[in-house]
């Protein structure tokens, strides 16, 4: 990866991880704020690795150990993953998690957060998209670099599962709803919260760009490892 286009890169996760940090820290966003920004990220990611895939030119001349097909695949099935996840963090997450009297303001903003009508989420949102629209273009113009290979549960999407339980297990802990083995930081309480997501999302996307940068490889190539 060229310097310049990492520099890119990082610039992009700073602006994507500060403006969260911030939406959260100074306008109360819940965790489902979190957790369904980071599927939707990993939903963008994955629309732009397919839309890359479909331009890659493939040698027919020679057998690619990793191939085109076997790529899209993998793609498709993180696909089916996303939507099993969504099902989960919008009911869990934005529904179960705030069906007290005392959430009511929490459960409105995350129907709006659903409905594109928060405007702190859909920053981060197009965020996201410039980042990606960043790659394709750049991807596309190494279309015939060699696909490396890459499972369908890997990288972010893996992050990702991992947010989900552990956001389950500190609101579990955290919200008082289970005095059996309630916990709290007190003032604190929500950084506490936050910062555990954005530790192991930055580490993921710092590594695979060093990892990408490293290796020389192509943008596409890149991402194939996240």
């Amino acid at each position: 990866m060229e310097k310049a286009q990492k520099n890119i890169n990082i610039l992009f996760l700073l602006l994507f991880s500060a403006y969260a940090i911030y939406s959260i820290t100074y306008q109360n966003a819940s965790i489902f704020f979190i957790v369904y920004l980071f599927w939707f990220d990993e939903l963008i990611r994955s629309i732009s690795m397919y839309i890359q895939l479909k331009m890659h030119t493939e040698d027919l001349q020679i057998v690619p150990k990793f191939t085109k097909a076997q790529a899209l695949t993998n793609v498709k099935a993180r696909f089916f993953f996303l939507f099993v996840y969504s099902v989960f963090i919008v009911i869990v997450f934005g529904l179960f998690f705030h069906l007290d009297k005392d959430s009511t303001d929490a459960l409105g903003r995350n129907i709006k957060i659903v409905f594109f009508q928060d405007i702190a989420f859909n920053v981060c949102i197009m965020i996201a998209l410039v980042r990606e629209f960043i790659q394709i273009r750049t991807a596309s113009l190494n279309r015939n670099a060699p696909i490396p290979s890459f499972s369908d549960m890997s990288g972010n999407l893996l992050t990702l599962h991992l947010s989900i339980i552990l956001g389950a297990f500190l609101w579990a802990i955290t919200s008082g709803k289970f005095t059996s083995f309630s916990f709290t930081f007190g003032s604190f309480n929500k950084y506490a919260i936050i910062l555990p997501f954005f530790i192991i999302k930055f580490c993921v996307d710092i590594y695979a760009i060093n990892h990408a940068d490293k290796s020389k490889k192509s943008l596409l190539d890149s991402l194939q490892k996240q």
